[in-house]
């Protein structure tokens, strides 16, 4: 039977690396569908949301309006 050579440092290293990569990519895609499943939306309605930095726009220009009426009820 032929023995396989101990592998190097470097080799051990990278396929703990290689293997870490792998369960914490394997994590995401597990709390990506627990969270679809909460929501209740399927991936086609995921795909549809809008990406958050337009959200956060549409929030910030909702606020700046709010805080215009604010002002002019005050007044």
């Amino acid at each position: 039977s032929s023995e396989r050579p101990e592998r190097s440092r470097n080799a051990k290293a990278q396929a703990r690396h290689r293997a870490k990569r792998k369960a914490y990519i394997e994590q995401l895609e597990q709390t990506v569908v627990k969270l679809q499943t909460i929501m209740n939306l399927s991936p086609e309605q995921v795909a549809a949301l809008p990406p958050p930095s337009v959200r956060i726009r549409e929030l910030e220009q909702e606020n700046q309006r709010l805080h215009h009426e604010m002002d002019r009820l005050r007044r």
